[in-house]
C-alpha cells in the first residue's frame, strides 16, 4: 500500500533511489536523503486508484519523502519521512551516493507493541 491510500503520517513502500543528499546546514532534520517519491510505479497506481473511485479525486500523491536525523524520539512523529538517530545517519551518510536504491517495508507490528517489547 503506498501513502496515497494512507493517512498523510505512515510512510510509502516501495522501490525508490536516493535522488539528493542535504548536509545538515541544509535542512532542518539534521542530515537527510530525499528518495524518488513518487516514482512512476506510484503515479500509476495513484491516477489508477482515482480512476476506480478508491480514493478522492481531490486526493494528492505527496512528495518530499526523505530518510533524516533527528529521530530516535519514541514515536512516529515525520510526515511519511523515516527518522533515524543522527549517529545512525552519519553512519549512512558517508556510504550513500545518489541513485543509491532504497526499499522501503512496512512493518507487521504497530509502534506501541515495538517499544513495550
Amino acid at each position: 500500500m503506498t501513502e496515497q491510500k494512507l493517512p498523510n503520517s505512515l510512510r510509502p513502500e516501495g522501490m525508490y533511489k536516493i535522488s539528493r543528499k542535504f548536509e545538515s546546514d541544509s535542512t532542518k532534520y539534521y542530515k537527510a536523503l530525499l528518495i524518488n517519491y513518487p516514482n512512476e510505479e506510484d503515479t500509476l497506481e495513484f491516477n489508477h486508484a482515482i480512476e476506480s473511485g478508491s480514493i478522492s479525486r481531490s486526493a494528492r500523491i505527496g512528495d518530499m519523502i526523505e530518510i533524516h536525523g533527528n529521530g530516535g524520539r519514541g514515536a512516529d512523529w515525520t510526515a511519511g519521512c523515516i527518522a533515524l538517530k543522527d549517529r545512525e545517519m552519519d553512519s549512512i551518510f558517508k556510504y550513500v551516493r545518489e541513485g543509491t536504491p532504497v526499499t522501503i517495508v512496512g512493518s507487521m507490528y504497530s509502534l506501541r507493541h515495538v517499544l513495550n517489547r
